[in-house]
Parts: structure tokens; sequence; C-alpha cells
């Protein structure tokens, strides 16, 4: 099995077809029937499912039953995505929104895993978020879902106050549970590669997930300003 290698052909273009799913599957469905949203929904929320089980019991039973429960933020946004379809709730949308998009998005470039393609953890990391961004290009081209200023506020307080459950969660589980990457930084290349040593690594962190956050929302913003201007 090769190391994971994230500038080999076989993730880009991998990596490629999933954004490629992200983007513009949804479009395909903006005209069609009811009937026809209700099985693209159907089944992202099989592959959430179904990439949550196989999480279980690779890493909770395979492994190490701290390792597998679903407790990571990437765990949450699937989550948010499938209470968004079944409540046609907001807030969920929100969350998957600035949390699925930015921390999905970092898992599809970046894997936390050793291996890459046919791996098995590498095709289920890739699938699984590859899903709960489809959910929310879903809940944007299809349910006209947006995100405003307060938004942003409300989901950053939201999840520094959940961030410190999840610091507790982990010391009360102990090693090796490390949710959210909060005890140590995940494997494999990524960007944290780049910030300081583990428990300073999470200052880092939240700089960057607080900055991405109102960076994602700035096309809003100056689509909003020039669309006031011109009325």
């Amino acid at each position: 099995m090769n190391s994971l290698n994230l500038l080999s052909s076989s993730h880009i273009i991998v990596t490629s077809l999933c954004f490629l799913v992200i983007v513009f599957l949804p479009r395909f469905f903006i005209n069609t029937s009811a009937s026809s949203k209700k099985i693209l929904v159907q089944g992202i929320i099989l592959l959430i499912l179904i990439n949550q089980g196989m999480d279980l019991y690779r890493e909770g039973y395979m492994q190490e039953w701290k390792l597998g429960l679903p407790l990571h933020l990437c765990d949450f946004s699937s989550f948010s995505v499938i209470l968004y379809f079944l409540t046609k709730r907001k807030e969920f949308f929100l969350f998957a929104f600035f949390f699925g998009i930015a921390g999905g998005g970092m898992s599809l470039l970046t894997p936390d895993v050793l291996y890459g393609f046919p791996y098995v953890g590498y095709i289920q990391n890739q699938i699984g978020h590859t899903m709960i961004l489809l959910g929310v290009t879903y809940a944007m081209i299809i349910d006209d879902q947006r995100p405003y200023l307060k938004d942003v506020h409300r989901v950053l307080i939201f999840t520094t106050m959940l961030m410190f459950v999840m610091y507790l969660v982990n010391y009360l589980l102990g090693p090796p549970a490390n949710y959210w990457f909060l005890v140590e930084k995940p494997i494999g290349d990524n960007v944290t590669n780049f910030m300081r040593a583990e428990p300073y690594h999470m200052i880092d962190i939240y700089i960057l997930a607080v900055t991405i956050c109102y960076l994602m929302y700035l096309p809003y913003f100056v689509k909003d300003k020039y669309t006031k201007q011109n009325v």
C-alpha cells in the first residue's frame, strides 16, 4: 500500500471528481420533480450513515472504541446535514455550511489517513466528506439557503462553547481520544504542519477557523453591498 502523496495523480483525480460532484450534481436536479430530489437526499443520507457505520467498525471495533465515537467536527457536520434534510431548519444548514465546507474541504484536500487510493480508509474519507459538502451545496442550490453576517457570529459562539465541551470529553475518555484534534495534531500532511506544537496548535487552528468563516461570508457581503447600491 502506497503512502498518501497529496501531489500524486490518483489523489488529484479523486479529489477533483469529488469537487465536481459537489458543485455540479445539485444543478442537475434544479428543474426535476420532488421525487427525484427526494431520491438524491436519501442517497446523501444513506452514504453518510454508511460512512458513520464504517467509522464505528474500523476505528471503534477494529482498533479502539475511544477512537470510533462519532464526535469529530466532521461527524457533527454530517449529522447537521441529516438533521437539515429532516427538519429544514436553517441552524443545521449554517453549522454544516461553515464547518462542513471548512473542515470537510480540508479533509478532502488533505485526508487524515496514512495511505492513498485504493486504501479503504482513503476512499471512505473522500466519500464521507463529499457527502457533507454535497448536502451543503444541495441546500444552497435547491433550497436557496445562505448565511448572513449575524449567522457567522452565532455559529462561532456556539462552536466555541462546544469546543470546551469537547475538551472535557477528551479528558474524561482519556488517551487515545483526540476528538476535534484538541489533544494532538491530525496525522499526515496538512495545514497543522505549519502550526505550533501541541497544545498551542489549537490557538492557531482557532484563529484560522475564525478567519476562514468570515472569508466564507465575504462573497455574500460583497454581493449584498453591490445589490444594495444598484437598487
